[in-house]
Formats: C-alpha cells, sequence, structure tokens
C-alpha cells in the first residue's frame, strides 16, 4: 500500500512539473517568435522592451498557472507560489530583452525549444 501511495504521489508530481516545463516552453517559443518578428522589423531595443511585456499574454498565463500549481502542490503558499511563478515567467523575458541588442547587431536569432 505504501509503495502504491508513493508512487502515485511521485507520478502526480512528475505530471505536474511537466505542466509547468511544457507551458515554460511554449511561453518562450512564443517570446522567440515575436522577437523574431521584431528582429525582422528592426525594431529599436528601447521599443522592444515596452512591446514584449505585453506579448503571449495567453502563453504567460499558462505558464504562470502550471507553474504555480506545481509549487503548491509542493507546499508553498498560494501567495509564495504566485511570486515564484511570476518571477520565473519575468526571468524568460528578461533573457529576451537582455539578448536582444546582441541579436539586433549580429544579425542572429534565438532559436526555438523543442
Amino acid at each position: 500500500m505504501f509503495i502504491l501511495s508513493t508512487v502515485a504521489l511521485l507520478t502526480t508530481a512528475t505530471a505536474g512539473m511537466a505542466d509547468a516545463e511544457t507551458s515554460r516552453v511554449n511561453y518562450s517559443n512564443c517570446v522567440t517568435d515575436f522577437t523574431i518578428a521584431h528582429l525582422d522589423k528592426k525594431t529599436a531595443r528601447g521599443a522592444f522592451k515596452k512591446a514584449v511585456v505585453d506579448a503571449c499574454p495567453d502563453e504567460r498565463s499558462a505558464m504562470i498557472a502550471a507553474m504555480k500549481k506545481d509549487e503548491m502542490e509542493f507546499g508553498s503558499t498560494e501567495q509564495e507560489a504566485i511570486a515564484y511563478a511570476t518571477e520565473e515567467a519575468d526571468g524568460v523575458l528578461t533573457a529576451f530583452t537582455e539578448g536582444y541588442s546582441g541579436y539586433l547587431s549580429s544579425s542572429t536569432r534565438p532559436v526555438r525549444e523543442e
């Protein structure tokens, strides 16, 4: 009985982490596409930085919800889980805003995750 409970708990935890990772990849890929479109238009860094904040709202919300759920399953309070999930989503944006100038100056593009 204990083994079955442990397996069920691990399966649930693994599924939650997979949902969180899948939603993170979906959000990152959406922001990648948004970034490429702005690189193709040669949008200035400042304008890109302002515009990217509003990019991919559905994917961002899905990522935050999945990460929040995952964190709460590990015992975080709702407030802690929301703060962590939002910080992670903001990290995706930060990576793109910090890398944008480099992509623009080198004529390179970010790559979608699989």
